[in-house]
């Protein structure tokens, strides 16, 4: 499982990759400072040809529609962001010129070629200049952008990410940030009475709750993305709030009256000059006018306000700012999430995607801190991560947050987690459902362990593994194990047990090469587990020697994080160690076998379905294929004795009809039967068994 992309939430690539400078400094003025980059910038805009791309082209992913009266100085900032952060090749941006009196015009005289611009003598509103860019845009989204904004890198991108991702999201909105980076807006919320409240504001804004994507009622068109369709299918900005404020939270409302989501993204992140346009002082000015469309909003909008929304005061702003009503979920897994690495966590991270679809999911961590990206990933699809000290050491710290949450259903993940919190949340809220998920039947792996290498401490751990299990089990009110063999294992030691089969998960990749084009072997493993190094040692000294003499020149490539200094002593001109691969789909692209002489373990084995996934053929062990419903020459090669491995590689390398044959077959089994869709419908279902959901509510 070593360097997979996660299936379910792939990051968009920065544009700026190549960009590793910080985000800019504020002078005293309130605005970054110039830099080359900058100067470089603006001479080739004064000198060079317009960029014809800008009238040419109709490849255009997003439209950026920036609506600017006055201000020259902040609009020319926020280009100088978008500049440096977006792909101006995919994009476009579009400024509609309001009637300013400033220096507005000629600043955007000497933008010809780089930004489309249309002009209004007089100020038309902000609303109405919306929908005059939205008119003449050609993008598949429209982004509305205020001129008193800077981006930082990656805005973009993750909006695009999260419209793509989720289908449901008709809008996208960004954390808005003050200049002294405190939060200004997590996404807005829309009391009984109509008046607007921005989530948040002047908190830390690197607090978890303001850091997990979610469904709102409204995202400020500061920074709104907006399907295109669907801003003409609501018919734009509604122009009764001329000249300002209410338009984008009417048309959060019209696009939710569609049946779609407006969604906060957090990770695309804005710096807003709030009151830099507009000033701050509702009684006199624009800001006037936020009063008066108040009152045009809750008249429009009162029989929605009235079933949907919570009265001011009635609820903390943490409640009514979550739009999600399913139930709370707390989730937690002593390893180290690391979905990248292992099997196990790519089914966990892929799991709570799925939860935060329909609930209200909360990962908290309980012995170390996720990584950055790891943790970002989990929050960018709508879960909340909390960190937590050692539970073993700081049972406390567990015990105020399950208290601060208010959860319906506890999911603990591997004996180890379950046997540590189980007591505490049953006590802390009897009436929570609880969920032990094995992973995989620790004692049966263990077991197996011991009969294959006779080691009395292992037979030991298998014993007390045993009985743990088989109480975690008794004392839940749900069990997932990832296999049928493991579900009749455990019920073997815990009768009237519910049970629920949740499988490892795999995306369906791209197929790679062809026969022709591919050769030598390929192995991938976390070599921190037992099965993984065993398997190895079994390969290099039994198989590959009569592999070798069959298939003179054909290599083994061993990929993998945690490698020890015997596997690493492997290398040589036929074997290449290659240690932790981030991206593995170019290996898995070029192999023409996968192998895994897997000789103990239990569960499910993460990396075959993967292989499988990618369309490269797999030859196996029955505990190897144990659990995924695999046959020995319809989906892989299945075989336990050292010599006939060595036979089935050689003929699965030499024989192309046969290598097309498990390719097809292994990739159309993934398909039926362990990518996310599928595997989602089970996680429902065991779900709707409990209790949780009602499906057909």
């Amino acid at each position: 499982m070593d360097g997979v992309k996660w299936p379910w939430s792939q990051p968009a690539p920065p544009l700026d990759a190549q960009d590793s400078s910080p985000t800019p400094s504020i002078d005293q003025d309130g605005m970054p400072p110039l830099g080359l980059e900058d100067f470089l910038w603006l001479t080739d805009t004064r000198f060079q040809s317009p960029d014809l791309r800008t009238s040419g082209d109709p490849s255009v992913e997003c439209s950026i529609i920036i609506p600017v009266f006055n201000r020259a100085d902040y609009t020319f900032q926020c280009l100088r962001s978008l500049w440096r952060h977006v792909d101006l090749e995919r994009n476009e941006i579009i400024i509609v010129n309001n009637g300013s009196t400033d220096a507005t015009a000629t600043l955007l005289s000497r933008l010809k070629g780089r930004v489309r611009t249309i002009t209004n003598p007089a100020n038309q509103g902000f609303g109405r200049a919306c929908n005059q860019g939205a008119a003449s845009a050609r993008g598949r989204y429209l982004v509305f952008l205020n001129n008193d904004t800077i981006i930082e890198r990656g805005w973009l991108d993750h909006l695009v990410a999260t419209a793509e991702r989720e289908p449901a999201a008709g809008a996208v909105g960004s954390m808005l940030l003050y200049p002294n980076r405190l939060l200004q807006e997590a996404g807005g919320i829309v009391w009984r009475d109509g008046s607007a409240h921005n989530y948040g504001g002047g908190d830390a804004s690197d607090l978890a709750k303001f850091q997990y994507a979610r469904e709102v009622d409204y995202c400020s068109a500061a920074s709104l993305l907006v399907r295109k369709d669907l801003f003409e299918a609501a018919g734009g900005f509604d122009e009764r709030y001329t000249p300002a404020y209410y338009e984008d939270v009417d048309l959060c409302f019209s696009i939710r009256s569609l049946g779609f989501k407006t969604i906060y993204q957090p990770k695309s992140a804005v710096i807003h000059y709030q009151g830099g346009t507009a000033g701050t002082d509702t009684r006199n000015g624009f800001k006037r006018y936020q009063e008066i469309n108040r009152k045009k909003f809750r008249e429009k909008w009162r029989d929605v306000l009235t079933r949907e929304h919570f009265d001011k005061g009635s609820t903390n702003p943490e409640t009514a700012a979550e739009k999600r009503r399913g139930p709370r979920i707390i989730v937690s897994d002593g390893m180290y999430l690391s979905p990248n690495h292992d099997a196990g966590s790519l089914r966990m991270a892929t799991i709570l995607e799925i939860l935060a679809k329909r609930s209200r999911p909360v990962f908290v961590t309980v012995r170390s801190r996720l990584s950055p990206d790891s943790e970002s990933l989990l929050e960018k699809v709508g879960v909340e991560v909390i960190y937590v000290r050692d539970f073993r050491l700081h049972p406390v710290d567990y015990e105020n947050v399950l208290k601060q949450i208010g959860f319906d259903v506890a999911i603990l993940s591997r004996p180890t987690t379950a046997t540590a919190l189980l007591p505490l949340i049953r006590e802390t809220k009897p009436e929570a459902r609880i969920i032990y998920d094995t992973v995989d039947v620790h004692f049966r792996r263990l077991q197996r362990e011991y009969e294959m290498t006779g080691d009395a401490s292992i037979a030991e751990q298998a014993i007390q593994k045993r009985e743990e299990e088989a109480q975690l089990a008794s004392l839940s009110d749900q069990v997932w194990c990832v296999t049928e063999d493991d579900k009749r294992a455990l019920q073997s030691e815990a009768q009237d047990v519910n049970i629920a089969i949740i499988p490892t998960i795999h995306a369906l990749r791209g197929r790679g090469k062809t026969f022709d084009e591919r050769r030598d072997l390929v192995f991938i493993g976390n070599f921190n587990h037992r099965p993984n190094t065993d398997a190895v040692h079994f390969f290099v000294r039994e198989i590959f020697p009569l592999v070798r003499a069959a298939l003179p020149g054909v290599k083994l490539y061993l990929a993998g994080s945690n490698t020890t200094d015997e596997i690493s002593a492997y290398q040589s001109e036929a074997i290449v160690v290659m240690g932790y691969v981030p991206d593995i789909e170019p290996l898995l692209a070029s192999c023409r076998i996968f192998v895994a002489p897997l000789r103990f373990g239990a569960g499910m084995k993460g990396k075959i379905g993967d292989a499988l996934s990618y369309g490269i053929p797999v030859v196996t062990t029955s505990i190897g294929a144990e659990g995924l419903g695999i046959n020995d020459r319809e989906q892989a090669l299945i075989i336990d004795a050292p010599e006939t491995f060595a036979e089935k590689i050689s003929e699965l390398y030499r024989d192309r009809e046969l290598w097309q044959h498990l390719s097809d077959y292994g990739y159309e089994h993934i398909r039926s039967h362990y990518t996310p869709e599928r595997v989602e419908e089970k996680i429902l279902h065991a779900l709707q068994g409990l209790g949780v959901f009602d499906l057909n509510g």
